[in-house]
């Protein structure tokens, strides 16, 4: 019988490190098959709960009724001519700064498949890549695929950019940093005064080294936001901006994969890197964006889901937790809260509310140790009855640690 390796090393390592949140959700399928579904409160994946707009059904049914066979077949890789001009037009005006044309534009498989294409079209082995911590940790996994080289630098206490930090961060073999406003797992939206100095930053480091430094905005939460500042466009800021993004959050399409990589019309040397990002996708095995999201967004692609009810879903646990005791930043865009935990160990306090089949996110999946992501892209009902649930948990598990200290200094 065979007993050697089955798998390579580097997808064995992938399996020990996999995603806590992919493994939380697991967990949660897990719990809801032995206790019922309306017995557990999974808060563990940014699922968007918010229905798409109706608008978006009436399109896709009359899309789907009027393509014809050769509306299905391959396409040229950087996706339909029609759908690239109409998100040419859209980006143009919310940039409000360089005109973006039809070769600005690649159609992705999501914004996943945009930052796989694009790590894919600037790294070399040993390449660095900087992520700010804390980060959505998929991000990890991209950079590895093509050799590239994780640098974390913590963002300051109230998680924005610490460009001190930044700087001292930055090597000759520096390719990229990824940034992502309103973030993944804090809520919180970066100042705008900040991503100009990292932009200019960037910038400068670019022109000493002799070659582009991308600074790369993985934006899918940029139309789910609760304040009224201005959009911070990375484009603005920095003559090697890309924009990475896709409509599964803000039009609630996170299973159908559609999104797209805008490159500067600006920056050195862009049709290479439009050409490459062009193979990159056919080698990857994406080959071209999904054709039929494709031919829908050009009549719906600047709608977006309800905010308000995201909003209203934060309000709600944002109070409650905070009136249980929980120490956290009140989120600014997306749909995840990342409150501290009581000792800092953030994988105990989650086995704590798990066994109260509350379902969270340990902190260090982010590279932030110390807290806990809680997503409320949730039924609001959901939320109502968790909120007693994470209060008990908080108050046990601080009594517990109190005894445990008391017993250790008798």
């Amino acid at each position: 019988m065979t007993t050697g390796r089955t798998i390579s090393e580097s997808m064995r390592k992938g399996i020990e490190q996999s995603s806590w949140i992919r493994q939380m959700f697991e967990e949660g399928n897990r719990l809801k098959a032995q206790f019922g579904p309306d017995e557990v409160f999974d808060f563990s994946l940014g699922n968007p709960s918010v229905p798409p707009p109706s608008r978006f059904r009436e399109v896709l049914v009359q899309v789907a009724k009027e393509s014809g066979g050769n509306d299905h077949r391959y396409m040229t890789n950087t996706g339909l001519e029609t759908t690239r001009r109409f998100l040419a037009d859209q980006e143009s005006a919310l940039h409000g700064g360089p005109r973006f044309d039809i070769n600005h534009i690649v159609m992705t498989c999501g914004a996943a498949g945009g930052l796989n294409i694009l790590l894919r079209s600037l790294l070399d082995p040993g390449d660095e890549v900087i992520l700010l911590t804390p980060y959505f940790p998929e991000y990890v996994f991209y950079i590895g695929n093509f050799g590239g080289v994780v640098v974390e630098v913590p963002s300051d206490e109230n998680f924005q950019p610490d460009l001190e930090a930044i700087a001292a961060a930055l090597t000759p073999r520096t390719r990229a940093i990824i940034y992502n406003s309103p973030n993944n797992p804090t809520g919180v939206v970066y100042e705008h005064e900040r991503l100009a100095g990292l932009g200019k930053l960037v910038e400068q480091h670019a022109e000493s080294m002799g070659r582009p430094v991308y600074l790369i905005s993985d934006e899918p939460y940029r139309k789910i936001r609760y304040d009224d500042g201005a959009y911070s466009s990375v484009i603005n800021n920095c003559r090697y901006g890309v924009v990475v993004t896709s409509f599964s959050k803000d039009l609630g399409l996170a299973g159908e994969r559609i999104g797209f990589v805008l490159l500067n019309p600006e920056s050195p040397g862009v049709e290479e890197l439009f050409s490459a990002l062009a193979i990159a996708t056919r080698t990857l095995g994406f080959v071209n964006a999904p054709a039929l999201m494709q031919r829908v967004l050009p009549l719906c692609g600047d709608l977006s889901v309800d905010v308000e009810v995201y909003r209203s879903n934060r309000d709600l646990i944002f109070e409650g937790l905070k009136a249980a005791g929980y120490d956290m930043i009140e989120p600014q865009g997306a749909f995840f809260l990342f409150p501290k935990v009581p000792g800092g160990d953030d994988v105990a306090f989650t086995e704590a509310l798990r066994k109260q089949r509350v379902l969270v996110v340990p902190g260090r999946g982010f590279g932030t140790p110390g807290h806990i992501r809680i997503s409320y892209a949730v039924p609001r009902k959901v939320i109502e009855r968790a909120l007693p649930l994470f209060a008990a948990t908080l108050a046990n598990y601080q009594q517990e640690n109190q005894a445990l200290k008391s017993q250790s200094r008798g």
